[in-house]
């Protein structure tokens, strides 16, 4: 899947304005919806978070 960057808003913790940002998802909300974007800094630290957690479920399921 190819992914595209676009200058925007990361909302996922910094909150930096006019950086390069990739779309993640939509937000949805009480029947609203935005988009939901990261800049590479904050999506690094997202990915890292995710990776731990699941090599912490993989060692669970393997009894160690």
């Amino acid at each position: 899947m190819e992914r595209s960057w676009v200058i925007g808003d990361c909302w996922l913790g910094c909150g930096r304005t006019g950086v390069r940002v990739l779309w993640l998802g939509p937000v949805q909300w009480d029947g609203y919806t935005a988009p939901f974007m990261s800049c590479a800094s904050c999506l690094a630290r997202l990915m890292a978070q995710a990776r731990a957690y699941w090599l912490s479920r993989l060692r669970i399921a393997a009894g160690a």
